[in-house]
């Protein structure tokens, strides 16, 4: 009898840990910056981004190319003791450095705003977080918190979702892209 009424004590237990082993919830986490910015390096407007910063690479590098040019006909007009001539190679040269300067300055600012353009654009974080929402309906997760949520002091790496929603990312480009 004491045995019936341990074994039902004990499925009894059992039955009441599963029970309430089955209301814990899933967390998730994700490293949004990350996912940012590995998306956001495949995604055409990163591809547009890096084509401002070569156009900008060519004219930097033709600008220093012609300031190279004027520095040795200042030089061989110096050599040939031609004052007047290398002064206004001087002034050439300084006149293309400050153009440089210019030049540099509102490329980085076209290149910056592009960013921060694509960075707060509505339908790319909705993007990003239609497919955390997609991980997180799929994989039974309760809720998906950032890894740089200040309130989240240690977490095993295995709850981290940022792969899966990299690939889903991907999945659903290469989807919309026909590939």
């Amino acid at each position: 009898m004491t045995k019936r009424i341990f074994l039902t004590a004990l499925i009894l237990a059992v039955s009441v840990f599963s029970l309430s082993a089955e209301q814990l919830s899933k967390i998730g986490i994700v490293n949004f910056s990350r996912i940012v910015e590995d998306y956001f390096a495949e995604s055409s407007a990163w591809r547009e981004i890096d084509s401002m910063r070569e156009k900008y690479d060519e004219g930097k590098d033709e600008i220093l190319d012609e300031i190279n040019e004027l520095q040795l006909e200042k030089l061989e007009a110096e050599n040939d003791n031609d004052e007047r001539k290398a002064l206004k190679l001087d002034d050439q040269i300084y006149n293309k450095q400050e153009y440089l300067k210019e030049f540099h300055s509102i490329w980085q600012t076209r290149i910056n705003n592009k960013i921060q353009g694509v960075y707060q654009s509505s339908t790319f974080t909705a993007e990003i977080l239609d497919a955390i929402t997609y991980i997180a309906e799929s994989e039974g997760f309760s809720m998906i918190m950032r890894t740089q949520d200040p309130n989240i002091l240690w977490y095993n790496h295995e709850i981290d979702v940022t792969d899966i929603v990299l690939e889903r990312l991907r999945w659903q480009a290469a989807r919309e892209s026909g590939n």
